[in-house]
This record gives structure tokens, C-alpha cells and sequence, in this order.
């Protein structure tokens, strides 16, 4: 392990330049957000755009891997929920750390984060 010391200004000024980061950061995804028109779809147009059947989408929905709301006795995905699911969904080809590798595994299973067995060092 290696030890790195600095003047304790030195590192006041490392932590507020960090905060003035995340802030920026959190600033931008608040933006991105506001920017972002709230479109519903209905049923076919989730089936379409995932290439699944219906029975695969009730199946999200009972699972709730899928957010939903009822608008007039019909299903409506909010578009973020897509994204979302598709983000979560996608796994990495190569695996560059113990995390990807460990979400891949969760893909290709089915598995809960709780069923994945202890790694072995």
C-alpha cells in the first residue's frame, strides 16, 4: 500500500474542486431529464421496439422488471422505463472487471444478485 500526504489546504481545495464536479455533473442529468418529453407507449409499440410477444412483456410487468401505468383500462410504458430496461439488460462481451463479469452472469442466468455463488480468491 503506498501513503501520500498533503497539506491539509491542499486537500480542501482537491474536495471542493470534486464537489464542483459531482454538482455539474448532477446539475447535467437534471437538465437532460427536464429536456426529455414524456412519451408513453402502448403495448404493441414495447413489443415491437424489444422484438417480444406479449405474453414476454406481461411477464415483465409481473416480474416488475418493467414500470407501467393503466390509462383508461390499457398498459402505458413510460419510454425512461425502456431505456432502462435495455441498459440493464445489455451485458458486456468482455468482461474487463469483476462487476461486468458478475452482471453478465446474472444475465445469462436469470439470477438474482443473491443466488450468485461467493468468488474465491
Amino acid at each position: 500500500m503506498e501513503i501520500i500526504t498533503m497539506e491539509s489546504s491542499a486537500y480542501k481545495e482537491l474536495v471542493e474542486k470534486i464537489d464542483k464536479i459531482a454538482g455539474y455533473v448532477r446539475e447535467n442529468e437534471r437538465a437532460k431529464k427536464k429536456d426529455a418529453p414524456d412519451v408513453w407507449l402502448c403495448n404493441e409499440e414495447v413489443m415491437s421496439l424489444l422484438g417480444i410477444s406479449r405474453r414476454t412483456l406481461q411477464r415483465l410487468r409481473e416480474n416488475g422488471r418493467i414500470g407501467y401505468a393503466i390509462f383508461r383500462g390499457a398498459c402505458r410504458y413510460p419510454f425512461a422505463e425502456l431505456e432502462r430496461l435495455i441498459e440493464e439488460s445489455t451485458f458486456n462481451c468482455n468482461p474487463q472487471t469483476l462487476e461486468e463479469f458478475k452482471q453478465n452472469y446474472l444475465l445469462r442466468t436469470g439470477g438474482k444478485p443473491s443466488d450468485v455463488p461467493p468468488f474465491k480468491k
